[in-house]
């Protein structure tokens, strides 16, 4: 298919979301998502926008939760080494944007605006933007171009194209060639590399600059984290982190394999989406185990029972990373069902041994470095979960191998944050830019 046909498709779609986006913005009574979605016109707060008035701007885009974790010690490092700019963070989801207004380097954040002309002409306009950096594959082709036409340059920050993504992404390789056409493209791995320039990047502006994700250094818990390991009373606990439909019931069907010969066991069971925790709670009921909410036993209003296998719904957001401390091991979600799988580093970091499925296509780097050193282990079913499980709680030794593995792992691949600096500064030729990397 030709460029010009798939690019009006396109541009008609964002203009129609944005057409949309401008009632739910003003009409009562509108449902939450369509409010969300108002939420996306590209309008800052009065504080915000005066935060950013008169000072040039770097931009730095990050979806999700867990991608604005990856970005955050590339956005430490702007806020320390370019003092006179402002930092500007928009995400996608209302979480991100809670999290990210509270970071202190960040001086303004929002949602990502429409992708469509006139919201992005309007943003732009708005801005004294010196750069863009987006995480991944967040590829917004009416940005990309209306930034390469104002000069300032985008970069693409630990980007990663999954074979399937890839594959998806072929019939909008016309609109993609025009929009990575002056991306400053720093990808994960050299396969990433290559299918970003098969989707239409210029091979010139590619490298390999490794993943940001093995930056993020370990932060403090939250006060929730150690109350509830307080109500545990040393009861073993396994985490199962990031679950899609389709994977609590694997999880519950494993722990109902191992209940006898583990009556104290609690898992605590983390939904990757909101939506899903009262359903979770209802599949939870089914199988007859007690449930309880995390909320609850933060707020004191629930007590883990005695005896028998229990579940913990973790249901707020933020706290995962953290809460994979509790755990005697942990299974990463979204890869016992196709989805590519998460974020095996965060219960790296706590030195927990990982279980994961056979679906990890999304988080092949960090899941094929910790199988290489020892510190994961790939199931695929709920047979083969449940006896990795008892192994691993009969076997406190090889936990705790498996566990100094895996933060081993994790650590060993940093430098990628230094590797984007330097890229940053060779690309944009700003005097001012390179010496700041270089610390002078």
């Amino acid at each position: 298919m030709s460029g010009a046909p798939v690019g009006a498709a396109y541009r008609a779609v964002m203009r129609a979301a944005a057409g949309v986006a401008r009632l739910a913005a003003v009409l009562p009574g509108v449902p939450a998502p369509w409010r969300a979605l108002g939420e996306r016109l590209g309008r800052l707060a009065d504080g915000e926008r005066a935060a950013l008035a008169n000072r040039p701007v770097l931009w730095v885009h990050a979806a999700s939760v867990g991608e604005l974790a990856a970005v955050r010690p590339l956005l430490a490092q702007l806020g320390a080494r370019f003092p006179g700019r402002a930092l500007l963070v928009t995400t996608m989801t209302r979480t991100g944007l809670e999290r990210a207004r509270a970071l202190p380097e960040v001086q303004a954040a929002a949602l990502l605006p429409i992708d469509a002309p006139d919201v992005i002409r309007g943003w732009l306009e708005a801005l004294r933007l010196e750069a863009f950096c987006f995480t991944e594959t967040e590829v917004w082709p009416t940005l990309l171009e209306a930034l390469a036409a104002r000069g300032v340059p985008a970069v693409m920050v630990s980007g990663r194209v999954s074979a399937r993504a890839a594959a998806r992404a072929r019939w909008l390789r016309p609109l993609y060639r025009r929009a990575l056409a002056e991306v400053i493209c720093c990808m994960q791995t050299a396969e990433d590399a290559a299918r970003i320039v098969a989707l239409g990047a210029d091979p010139r502006r590619v490298q390999v600059a490794g993943s940001l994700k093995f930056e993020v250094a370990a932060e403090p818990p939250p006060p929730a984290v150690e109350q509830v390991r307080a109500r545990l009373r040393g009861r073993p606990l396994i985490v199962a982190g990031s679950t899609h439909g389709g994977e609590d019931e694997i999880v519950l069907d494993a722990v109902a394999r191992i209940a006898a010969a583990h009556p104290d066991l609690v898992v605590l069971l983390a939904p990757r989406h909101p939506e899903r925790f009262d359903e979770v709670a209802v599949l939870v009921a089914r199988r007859g185990f007690p449930l309880m909410r995390w909320s609850k036993l933060v707020a004191g209003a629930a007590e883990v029972p005695p005896g028998g296998p229990a579940i913990v719904l973790l249901d707020v957001m933020g706290v995962l990373a953290h809460a994979y401390a509790l755990g005697v091991a942990a299974f990463v979600g979204g890869s016992l069902v196709p989805v590519g799988g998460h974020n095996v580093l965060e219960p790296a970091r706590h030195a927990r041994p990982v279980l994961v499925g056979p679906h990890t296509a999304t988080a092949a780097e960090g899941v094929e470095r910790l199988v290489a050193a020892g510190g994961a282990l790939r199931v695929s079913s709920a047979d083969t979960l449940a006896l990795a499980f008892d192994d691993l709680l009969r076997d406190p030794l090889r936990a705790a191998d498996m566990g100094r593995r895996a933060a081993t792992a994790a650590t060993g691949g940093q430098g990628a944050l230094e590797r984007h600096l330097k890229i940053l500064a060779a690309r944009l030729g700003q005097a001012d830019f390179a010496r700041a990397v270089a610390g002078t």
